[in-house]
């Protein structure tokens, strides 16, 4: 059976290894893991079974706009793709009290990433939301090698209880 739960630092170092694998995330240091896991851990969700990780979401509500979720990452094992696990933990996790208010959810996508851009077109119809799609971070602020990142905004929705 499959727990979604808040995440701790000791799953940094899988949550590291799962965006590794990935092969289209951008890796961070596990350091950059284990301090968001520690500062945003409220705001971020695993799912495991056996104590295996079989995906993650990070996360943080915006300071300056508290009511917006900005979805920093989202990986799910190859084994545990197509069963709609991520769309499972971004539910679970808006409907989390740590979330309580928020009623957007932002994310930026490269264009080349179609899993993730089918992944929060169809969170905002699950969510009954709009799901808009605008520029967001180019080749000036992430370098010549790195593709655009296009911001999705997703929202206004209602709130939603979660499944913990």
């Amino acid at each position: 059976m499959t727990t979604l739960r808040e995440p701790s630092i000791e799953d940094a170092g899988a949550v590291w290894q799962l965006v590794q694998d990935s092969r289209v995330l951008d890796v961070n240091s596990r350091y950059a893991y284990v301090a968001t896991l520690r500062h945003f851990g409220s705001t971020c969700v695993v799912a495991t079974r056996d104590d295996e990780l079989l995906g993650f979401v990070t996360a943080y509500r915006i300071p300056d706009r508290p009511h917006v979720l900005f979805v920093w990452q989202v990986a799910v094992a190859p084994d545990s793709r197509g069963q709609g696990l991520a769309g499972r933990m971004l539910r679970w996790l808006v409907g989390r009290f740590s979330c309580q208010g928020v009623r957007w959810i932002e994310t930026t996508v490269t264009p080349s990433n179609t899993a993730s851009r089918a992944l929060f077109q169809r969170v905002a119809v699950e969510l009954d939301a709009a799901c808009s799609i605008v520029s967001g971070f180019g080749p000036s602020l992430l370098g010549d090698g790195h593709e655009p990142e296009e911001l999705f905004r997703i929202g206004p929705f209602h709130p939603i209880r979660s499944e913990a």
